[in-house]
């Protein structure tokens, strides 16, 4: 027994040409389809890089912030020290004004933090890597700015001491040291990531509501020569 299939309509040679119209139509939307979707997602992420790169910004400018007070930290450590020297040799030195502490801005998240999945799988693998490795500083560095402001509130317990006894000398130091660590961690971490972000095309702004460094850091704080600072 035979089978016989049925003719289309206008012939074999129409009905393949038919077929191919559709086929082709098929992968000419499926393109356009990609074209569009690969539009729409270089969109995203050119928009979403944009705000990242400017809390970047920003969180850098907290850095360049922190560092213009490095002068008057790096002095002020240096008086406490001789103020500390001082009270070892029997001679001990009154303070004339307050401590003080460093100004310093906490560092900002929250749009890497908003990423969605869909976004980072449209980056370039290499870009998400330099966003993430900023983001791991920034992180890191808030430790030792933290840590650099309890020290600096602990040393700010001794405005005014007019008796110190050997437990507190002691103490003392250990504060003197841990504030100069911090002092010193937080620039080199801070002129680590700002030569990354620079290689990435970004660069530090400044926020206007930033208010400025407290000025008694920089406001000299023992006396001068002779014996009119001294106590007792």
């Amino acid at each position: 027994m035979h089978v016989h299939l049925p003719k289309p309509l206008h012939g074999w040679r129409a009905f393949v040409g038919e077929v191919g119209i559709i086929v082709i139509g098929v992968l000419i939307a499926l393109g356009a389809e990609q074209v569009v979707e690969g539009a729409h997602w270089r969109g995203e992420v050119a928009t979403f890089r944009l705000s990242v790169d400017s809390e970047v910004a920003l969180d850098l400018g907290t850095a360049e912030y922190r560092m213009k007070e490095n002068g008057c930290v790096e002095r002020r450590l240096d008086e406490l020290q001789a103020w500390l020297q001082s009270w070892r040799d029997g001679r001990p030195l009154k303070l004339a004004g307050p401590i003080g502490i460093p100004t310093s801005q906490s560092p900002n998240t929250s749009v890497w933090g908003s990423r969605s999945a869909d976004v980072v799988a449209h980056m370039p693998p290499e870009v998400t890597f330099a966003y993430a490795d900023l983001y791991d500083e920034f992180s890191n560095n808030d430790v030792h700015r933290l840590d650099e402001r309890a020290a600096w509130l602990e040393l700010s317990e001794f405005d005014g001491a007019t008796g110190l006894d050997h437990r507190d000398l002691m103490r003392l130091q250990g504060l003197i040291t841990r504030a100069r660590l911090r002092d010193q961690r937080l620039t080199q971490n801070a002129l680590n990531y700002l030569k990354k972000a620079a290689d990435m095309g970004i660069r530090p702004r400044w926020a206007p509501t930033w208010p400025p460094p407290e000025p008694a850091l920089c406001s000299p704080i023992l006396p001068v020569g002779d014996e009119a600072g001294r106590i007792g």
